[in-house]
């Protein structure tokens, strides 16, 4: 298999911890949407990343149907989201949410980046913080410990602990660890496995600089 995007993506990562989780063997094609936009979108006429190209040259798009497909590869007895019941509903529900974040981290990001400040959308910026802030703190009020539903891991777990991650590398003001104690725990004991270790973004896993 191929993962195509880079691991800067909390979406692009949380498939490649998710791979690594099952011991799934895969190489990596590091294209960027801005770098490489007529190389993705060859792969995703929607220019955007993951995408996994299957051992049969079929390539699956979005995340969440990317894992949907991993877990059915790994089978229930190992998949990270339970697979029926109130379980699964639980475990969805905060990977939803975790992705609604990483989201909003990612137009706010984009938004700072391409505007200078006077320029900035302020009631935009303004309402993504909101959705943020409030969001965070509903994943702290549900995080339990040492995982997210406290006896194992979780894809509540994986999705959580990359979206913080990449929260930290692009607008860390928005996530004060004395603010989310149980979330900040949480993400560090997430990072201490192998899984996420082997996933983490190079140097060169960057988005261009704001255009003079």
């Amino acid at each position: 298999m191929i993962l195509v995007g880079q691991f800067d993506s909390p979406f692009v990562r949380r498939v490649a911890v998710t791979l690594n989780h099952y011991h799934m063997p895969f190489t990596r094609n590091p294209l960027s949407i801005f770098r490489n936009a007529a190389e993705v979108q060859k792969i995703n006429p929607l220019l955007r990343v993951p995408a996994l190209i299957l051992e049969n040259g079929e390539t699956l798009i979005d995340s969440h149907a990317i894992i949907d497909h991993l877990d059915e590869m790994a089978g229930p007895a190992r998949a990270l989201t339970p697979r029926h019941g109130p379980e699964r509903r639980h475990v969805l529900q905060a990977v939803y949410l975790a992705a609604g974040i990483a989201e909003k981290v990612v137009q706010l990001f984009l938004e700072r980046l391409n505007h200078a400040d006077k320029a900035l959308a302020k009631d935009w910026e303004k309402r993504l913080l909101s959705q943020i802030n409030t969001s965070l703190e509903r994943l702290e009020h549900d995080c339990g410990t040492p995982w997210f539903f406290d006896n194992k891991l979780s894809q509540a777990d994986v999705t959580t602990a990359c979206m913080l991650m990449h929260m930290k590398l692009r607008v860390p003001e928005c996530f004060p660890a004395t603010k989310y104690p149980k979330l900040h725990a949480m993400a560090l004991h997430c990072e201490t496995l192998d899984a996420f270790a082997n996933a983490r973004p190079g140097a060169d896993e960057t988005v261009p600089a704001r255009k003079a």
